[in-house]
């Protein structure tokens, strides 16, 4: 299966829709220089594959490209763009096409991410949270959101029914409505995104899709990812 939903919420997406390169495409870019190729993957290829990641010898990695269809909340959207941006790999982000709210309307109330399980604000880290809400609370902090989304929306079908453009009417939708992209990305970028988003202090909504592209390009490049695991 090449697609997996990170939040488990029957809405939310990662599917890789296409790939150019391997393993063996890895080290035969390293080898580029001593004009020398393998035609299959060897123990020698795989020592070399560790060998690149454990002394953070990337370049070759660019050579291994993946296409990814996205569908996650705005706000993970932005923090991912934002990755993007400020990544000393930027130039290796190889493409981002999103969804425009102003050519394509919101036709669905269902269409936010309501979590289910709330979390704290840690008290010494003012970007992180910690542990969960008691039953009672989460509850109602749940209740709270829906109904915030769903108003949301009823004042974006409101505007839209007056004939307000949807580049202004996007305007009152809130955060957590649902976008998508298609993010076409290295193998060294994509090590590094997943390197930050799954480590401490990472939000877990971002970790999830960060862990669901592990899996997903692990049959591809099992190696890489088993020297990275252990790097």
């Amino acid at each position: 299966m090449n697609y997996q939903d990170p939040l488990k919420d029957g809405k939310s997406r990662i599917e890789l829709i296409d790939s150019m390169g391997n393993d063996l495409s890895i080290v035969n870019d390293a080898r580029a220089s001593f004009e020398k190729t393998s035609s299959e993957l060897n123990d020698k290829d795989i020592k070399l594959i560790k060998y690149l990641i454990t002394h953070n010898h990337t370049s070759p990695f660019r050579g291994v490209v993946f296409k990814f269809k996205i569908k996650a909340p705005l706000y993970v959207c932005r923090q991912w763009w934002k990755h993007v941006i400020a990544s000393n790999h930027n130039e290796e982000q190889l493409g981002w096409n999103e969804k425009s709210f102003r050519y394509v309307s919101i036709d669905d109330s269902n269409e936010f991410y309501i979590p289910t399980v709330f979390r704290k604000q840690s008290k010494n880290n003012k970007q992180a949270t910690e542990g969960s809400l008691d039953t009672e609370t989460n509850n109602l902090a749940v209740e709270i959101y829906q109904q915030q989304c769903e108003a949301s929306y009823e004042a974006y079908s409101k505007l839209l029914s007056l004939g307000v453009g949807r580049e202004q009417a996007r305007g009152v939708l809130i955060p957590s409505v649902y976008t998508s992209w298609v993010w076409t990305v290295s193998l060294q970028a994509l090590l590094n995104f997943i390197s930050l988003r799954l480590g401490e202090g990472a939000q877990s909504e971002i970790g999830a899709y960060a862990q669901a592209i592990v899996e997903l390009i692990t049959p591809i490049v099992p190696h890489s990812i088993e020297a990275w695991s252990y790097d």
